[in-house]
């Protein structure tokens, strides 16, 4: 663990796109471009690297940081999400599930490739999205490691960062990760806060369309969302 109290919210996606998902939080493209645009205009815009360089104590953060993340890879982020990030210059990390790409609704390893030439940070979401707290010691090491080696093949660069789906992790699995050579972890909004912060399970604040507007936002970065959101146990 890093010996501080705080750090700059981390805002994380699903999907992108008109039609809602049961399954999976969706925010339309026309909320998205509006939560962008406020982010742009009254944040931050910081990537998860300049994040976790600042808890290794190398280098300083601007007011009102804030961090943006995607989970799983579906195509409607390319679609729809990944113009928006480039119109208004914020920089994102993507954490794609490793045996998905490719496949029908997925990213394609061309899109992959394009998109980290132009910023977006790939980091992995498992091999194959698996609850890791329910594994066994050796299938979680297969989730973290072959999903990093494949994404790494795949992209032809480093993959330093794994959100856990879900959210889960116990110490156990923690320390996979950690051996895995991944430099960070992202959870969920998930335990209560730690007097010091925890690299290997990042809070992140799940986004829906109706942070849409200038309040929406400000009460998600502001610090206070995630001291009155009912928490549960990481597993």
């Amino acid at each position: 663990m890093t010996t501080m109290f705080w750090y700059p919210p981390i805002l994380t996606y699903h999907r992108v796109h008109a039609e809602v998902a049961t399954d999976t939080p969706t925010v339309s493209p026309a909320a998205f471009e509006q939560q962008m645009a406020i982010l742009a205009r009254r944040w931050r815009s910081i990537s998860l690297n300049t994040l976790v360089a600042w808890l290794d104590r190398r280098g300083t953060l601007p007011r009102r940081a804030v961090v943006v993340t995607f989970d799983d890879g579906e195509d409607n982020l390319g679609t729809y999400a990944w113009p928006l990030l480039r119109r208004y210059r914020i920089p994102a990390t993507l954490f794609v599930i490793a045996d998905n790409v490719g496949r029908p609704g997925f990213l394609t390893w061309e899109a992959l490739r394009q998109m980290a030439r132009e910023g977006i940070a790939i980091g992995s979401h498992t091999l194959h999205h698996a609850y890791l707290p329910s594994l066994s010691p050796d299938q979680v090491q297969d989730e973290v490691v072959q999903s990093r080696q494949r994404l790494e093949q795949g992209l032809g660069h480093p993959v330093e960062f794994l959100s856990y789906p879900g959210g889960g992790f116990t110490p156990a699995v923690q320390q996979a990760v950690r051996e895995a050579g991944y430099q960070a972890a992202c959870t969920t909004n998930r335990g209560l806060r730690r007097f010091s912060v925890d690299r290997w399970a990042l809070r992140r604040i799940t986004m829906h369309a109706s942070a849409g507007s200038i309040l929406g936002i400000w009460c998600r970065c502001c610090g206070y969302y995630s001291t009155l959101r009912r928490r549960r146990a990481p597993s």
